[in-house]
């Protein structure tokens, strides 16, 4: 069972006592300074994709779950910080400007990021409603290059065979960004994340990518980046 399955299973068991906790709150019109986030859903990857490294918008997405604490200065405003686990996987287009990680064609190809993250910030409440924006930072703890091909071996109709890379040197360990949400104060909300940082490092494009090989990179020149925008729906308690 992958990651993000365990991490959901641990925090969903505490969401639901906390969407509970939060609704008994709302008899009581006193006014609790403590901000407490819980939050899971996920996104799809939006923006510009490179000619040699564009992705399949639908099918590339993101899986995000997370917690948070905060402090109330008003009953319309206050700050915080929240702790999260996030996936983004980017699905690539087969065709000959595939350079990503090298110029070999497959049935199917992703990149995929895991992180453990926190964003710090800045929220406004309207009735049953609120509005934040803050900064995000993101340690990059595991990356995959996973390739899918169907092959026909003797005396059989085919097999799918599943490729995967893990640990990709020419991935930066850090991204960073900001992200805007807005949603009721519990239930649904939207989220959109802009990243400002590079996902991959400069100069790390090897030579190999033009003969099929992800391996130990050369002098060259950096990979195209992949699309910076994440926008998607958590349901969530604030």
């Amino acid at each position: 069972m992958k990651l993000r399955y365990y991490i959901a299973g641990i925090l969903s068991v505490l969401f639901i006592p906390a969407m509970a906790q939060d609704a008994a709150d709302t008899i009581d019109n006193s006014f609790d300074h403590t901000i407490q986030d819980l939050f899971i859903g996920g996104g799809f990857v939006l923006g510009n994709s490179a000619t040699n490294a564009t992705v399949l918008y639908g099918n590339s997405r993101e899986f995000i779950i997370g917690a948070g604490i905060g402090y109330k200065f008003a009953k319309w405003n206050g700050i915080g910080i929240d702790i999260y686990y996030k996936s983004t996987d980017f699905f690539l287009k087969q065709d000959t400007n595939k350079v990503l990680p090298n110029n070999t064609l497959h049935n199917s190809e992703k990149v995929s990021f895991d992180n453990f993250g926190g964003l710090v910030f800045d929220r406004f409440y309207i009735g049953s409603f609120f509005l934040d924006g803050g900064f995000y930072f993101d340690w990059t703890f595991y990356t995959k290059h996973i390739t899918w091909d169907n092959t026909t071996a003797a005396n059989a109709t085919g097999a799918s065979v599943k490729t995967t890379d893990r640990l990709l040197n020419f991935a930066n360990p850090t991204n960073y960004g900001l992200t805007f949400r807005f949603g009721k104060i519990t239930g649904v909300s939207l989220y959109f994340n802009y990243r400002l940082s590079n996902l991959f490092k400069a100069g790390t494009m090897p030579a190999q990518a033009q003969s099929g090989s992800v391996m130990a990179s050369v002098n060259g020149t950096t990979y195209p980046e992949l699309p910076t925008y994440v926008c998607g729906l958590v349901f969530a308690t604030h």
